[in-house]
């Protein structure tokens, strides 16, 4: 396990140089940086200054393939695909950056508490962890949507349920090896209380399993809503890449390619960004990484 700088150290913070020079040096962290920076123009910048025929029915033109008039082709509606997946993609990464980032700060407090308060909440924790970890997540969210109702908001509420044990086992993990660390002995000795003890010693050596959990949790996040929504549950209205997959799920068989293959590309590259800038920064934490390589 990798000990970051505690606070109060001669160092400049939990981030040190090192590790900040090892991020900015790295292909994968401005290729994950750049892929993602991308996404977040062409979702929320694009709509601004491209509204070309996008919230317009003209049936006459419906189903019209990518051409220089409408470069990524039009739906059943005859609207222009290209701005349509720019607002799709807002509900998806506002989702997952939410659902990822609600999983990983439970879990986190969840596996801290763990690790520190001894045996009973141990045990607890760690059952109830294994016995939600027992059920398939995607179909603990659609059992979730069909008690309740198909929506973004039941969606990433069912999904943080269900995904914080990931991020509890490995933070309980790493606190565990960080309470009989001599610096913590020290500090509890000498009378910390728990909650400076934490602030103090205990989070700042776990910045790398909490970026590391939530990079992890984001792209499951993704992965599931484009799942669930591909089966007709996950997020729901307004409309986003997940529901226009499942609106066009059977555009393939009918020759419309671009109504579902385009939302599913621009899935795979929000997934991918998130995968590497997380490998990267993990590995920049990573003392034993060879960084040669960039």
């Amino acid at each position: 396990m990798t000990v970051l700088p505690i606070a109060g150290s001669h160092d400049s913070g939990p981030i040190s140089h090192p590790i900040r020079r090892r991020m900015i040096t790295s292909g994968v962290f401005w290729l994950g940086l750049g892929l993602l920076l991308f996404l977040v123009l062409f979702s929320f910048l694009g709509p601004r200054y491209y509204q070309k025929d996008v919230n317009t029915v003209n049936v006459a033109r419906a189903l019209l393939p990518p051409s220089w008039t409408f470069p990524l082709g039009t739906d059943v509606l005859g609207e222009n695909e290209l701005g349509r997946l720019m607002i799709g993609g807002q509900v998806p990464i506002i989702a997952g950056f939410v659902a990822a980032l609600a999983a990983t700060v439970l879990g986190g407090c969840i596996g801290i508490v763990a690790g520190l308060r001894g045996k009973t909440s141990d045990v607890i924790a760690m059952r109830t962890a294994d016995a939600i970890l027992g059920v398939p997540q995607v179909v603990a969210i659609v059992v979730a949507e069909t008690i309740f109702h198909i929506g973004s908001t039941v969606t990433i509420i069912a999904f943080v349920l269900t995904a914080w044990p990931v991020t509890a086992r490995l933070v309980r993990a790493e606190t565990i090896s960080l309470r009989i660390q001599p610096f913590v002995e020290a500090a509890h000795a000498t009378g910390t209380r728990w909650m400076g003890l934490i602030w103090r010693h205990i989070l700042p050596n776990l910045i790398d399993s909490f970026v590391a959990t939530f990079t992890t949790q984001f792209t499951n996040a993704i992965l599931v809503f484009a799942v669930t929504s591909f089966i007709g549950a996950g997020l729901g209205p307004p409309w986003n890449w997940a529901t226009m997959i499942n609106a066009n799920k059977d555009a393939l068989l009918s020759g419309q390619w671009w109504l579902i293959v385009l939302p599913g590309l621009l899935f795979a590259v929000l997934v991918t960004a998130v995968y590497l800038l997380g490998e990267s920064i993990r590995s920049a934490f990573d003392p034993h990484t060879d960084h040669r390589g960039g």
